[in-house]
């Protein structure tokens, strides 16, 4: 029997769980962080879900310093460990759904709520392809570990911790990437510009927000302006949004004020390309108008220096490697207000022969008169690359191929995921290439055939890699 067929069955217990993790907005909150939820509630609510899963089919799990959820199959004295890393943390929901991003729902064939892409489909989908061999008792040597973090989505905080506790897998694969095996993901690093918010003078810029967060390519942006004529300023916004019919958007006037919504098409960051940064284009908007001092440097740089620029070419860092691509930049999160802190986070992701001193001494180079000051986020990484000689590489790439029918050579991702954090770590699965990538979207989605499609490449990986 095919693999597909044996795992078709589980499908309607599959989804079934996928909605009780789906439910639980697993989105960090610092509102309530402590010592026993150091994500924030929700997070240890969905930990504690998949950890009442594992106890319910009657698998081995622990936890670490309530960050890391583990979940285990296989002898447990093992002396070697395949490892799952995955996570439970998603993205804020953000502005454009259609329906309950909380609330999933299956319609044509997709089902849709936040995290469908990234990662709680994937993630049920892999706990499935362990729970299978369970079942079936099937004797392994080597021991599966399903390892579950909860900070992948801001700063990894989570697994590093894990590994310190518990060492670090034999090998392993994140289904948080693509099939076939993404064997190499690129470095990826915040850069955060901090300045200050002076404007004075006929045009006057009093506040502009965009963006949550840095690996989000932003959906919606906002600015409060006062101008002289704000009839005009209304009039030629109009002009502007129907020249670019992918945006959208509504202006306000309130006395001299004008309020300004653009929305542009959110996407991940780690593929700029796949969105329309509406904060990039308001900006490019408003830098026709007579602004000055900080307002002005800040509307020119996001407006013509980074706008519409994921190659990074305006800030000298267009790069190219034969084997990893090239570089890209997201423009993350922008922030002014008038008198305050302004801060704007550029998203990085660069293949080798690129280090995160050469990106901060271009930024720092093509500020202009942008008085900002350049500092590195902490988190970054530097590229990941795991040998196609590695057994990893070549057992994941021939289950892909036997079970699709196609053998594809592996591949770099612009995407980071945990995977990178082990020596022999790959990303593998879920998204499978014919699929639109709606990761971090409005409506995300997932096609439902895909769930028990994707178990069952991860079943028959997982048995070879730990028979």
């Amino acid at each position: 029997m095919e693999w597909f067929e044996r795992t078709k069955p589980y499908e309607a217990d599959l989804i079934a769980d996928l909605n009780q993790i789906v439910k639980i907005p697993s989105i960090l909150d610092p509102n309530t962080q402590s010592d026993r939820t150091p994500f924030g509630v929700d997070m240890a609510r969905a930990l504690a879900k998949m950890e009442e899963l594992a106890a319910r089919d009657g698998f081995r799990y622990g936890r670490v310093d309530n960050m890391v959820t583990w979940i285990e199959y296989g002898p447990a004295d093992a002396a070697e460990t395949v490892a799952i890393l995955t996570h439970i943390d998603i993205v804020p929901a953000g502005e454009g759904w259609l329906r309950d991003p909380f609330k999933p729902e299956i319609l044509d064939g997709l089902y849709f709520g936040r995290g469908a892409a990234d990662m709680k489909a994937d993630l049920m989908s892999a706990y499935y392809a362990m729970k299978y061999l369970a079942d079936h008792e099937i004797t392994l040597t080597r021991k599966i570990r399903l390892i579950i973090g909860t900070d992948e989505e801001n700063g990894w905080r989570d697994l590093p911790r894990y590994f310190e506790v518990e060492g670090e897998p034999t090998m392993g694969f994140s289904p948080d990437g693509a099939f076939p095996v993404v064997n190499g993901e690129k470095a990826f690093q915040t850069v955060q510009l901090r300045f200050a918010n002076q404007t004075t003078g006929d045009y006057v810029l009093r506040r502009f927000i965009a963006g949550s967060r840095p690996n989000v390519v932003p959906g919606e942006a906002r600015a409060r302006v006062s101008v002289p004529n704000p009839v005009q300023v209304q009039n030629e916004f109009a002009t502007y949004l129907a020249q670019y019919p992918f945006l959208s958007g509504q202006s306000e006037v309130r006395d001299q004020e004008v309020r300004l919504l653009l929305k542009g098409v959110q996407a991940h960051g780690a593929y700029p390309q796949d969105g329309e940064n509406a904060g990039t284009y308001l900006a490019n908007f408003l830098r026709r108008f007579a602004f000055n001092a900080d307002a002005k440097t800040f509307l020119d740089f996001i407006g013509r220096v980074v706008h519409d620029d994921i190659g990074a070419e305006n800030l000298g860092l267009r790069y190219h490697d034969d084997v990893m691509g090239d570089l890209t930049l997201n423009v993350g999160v922008m922030r002014f207000s008038q008198n305050g802190q302004g801060t704007i986070l550029l998203n990085f992701r660069y293949p080798q022969g690129v280090n995160v001193q050469a990106v901060t001494t271009q930024v720092q180079r093509h500020l202009g008169d942008f008085a900002a000051t350049v500092e590195v986020w902490p988190g970054g990484m530097e590229p990941h690359l795991v040998p196609e000689t590695d057994e990893l590489v070549g057992t994941l790439s021939l289950v892909y191929a036997k079970q699709t029918g196609m053998y594809m050579n592996p591949r770099t991702s612009n995407g980071g995921s945990y995977a990178r954090l082990l020596k022999r770590g790959v990303a593998f699965g879920g998204q499978f290439p014919d699929v639109p990538v709606t990761s971090h979207q409005a409506n995300e989605s997932t096609p439902v055939a895909n769930l028990t499609r994707s178990m069952a490449i991860f079943a028959e990986s997982l048995l070879k890699l730990a028979k």
